[in-house]
């Protein structure tokens, strides 16, 4: 059986003062469920990711692929509202308190999304399409788009099919898919 779980020893592992628990913290009890909290999110997170993920990557052509990733984040949202939800408010709300393993996985979902027209970019247009796509493609970026389409009367689906098209068409050249690209459902 091990030691009990004091704020002194979580100090001294950590590397920080009792004070600095104590102003986050009330009781060694509240920092582990904290943590376990945080390891459930994590592991819910990864799971969302990886189904998404393992969709996208069935479909062989890099403008449906991410057609479909944005037609399958309100379907996300929908189904993962109040998680997702606190998670973004945790991530942005709160910089200090983001969880590590967030962004990176933003970072391995788009990278997938992306990874057959990775060597037709040069570095610096790949980040930059990677970025922007991520802007309207995660559940976080969504939810701000589907915000301030409401404000002008339209719809957040249509919007984000707008912004891929724009986006595509300028780092992949056009197509004439361009015309038929799918219309996204409403959120709901």
């Amino acid at each position: 059986m091990g030691k009990p779980l004091t704020v002194q020893s979580i100090a001294n592992q950590s590397g920080v003062s009792k004070p600095t628990i104590y102003r986050y913290y009330n009781s060694p009890e509240e920092i582990e469920r904290d943590a376990f909290m945080s390891e459930i999110a994590a592991d819910r997170a990864v799971s969302i990711f990886n189904s998404v993920s393992q969709t996208v990557s069935e479909e062989t052509d890099v403008r449906r692929r991410v057609h479909l990733l944005a037609r399958t984040m309100p379907q996300m949202i929908n189904a993962n509202s109040a998680f997702l939800r606190s998670l973004m408010v945790q991530h942005y709300r709160r910089p200090d308190e983001r969880p590590e393993w967030f962004s990176s996985l933003v970072q391995q979902l788009i990278n997938n999304v992306l990874e057959p027209v990775r060597p037709q970019l040069t570095v610096q247009d790949y980040r930059h399409l990677c970025t922007l796509l991520a802007a309207h493609l995660m559940a976080d970026g969504y939810l701000i788009i589907e915000d301030r389409a409401k404000n002008f009367g339209v719809t957040a689906g249509e919007t984000t099919r707008i912004a891929v098209d724009l986006l595509l068409d300028r780092y992949l050249g056009t197509t004439s898919m361009r015309g038929t690209s799918p219309r996204y459902p409403a959120a709901g």
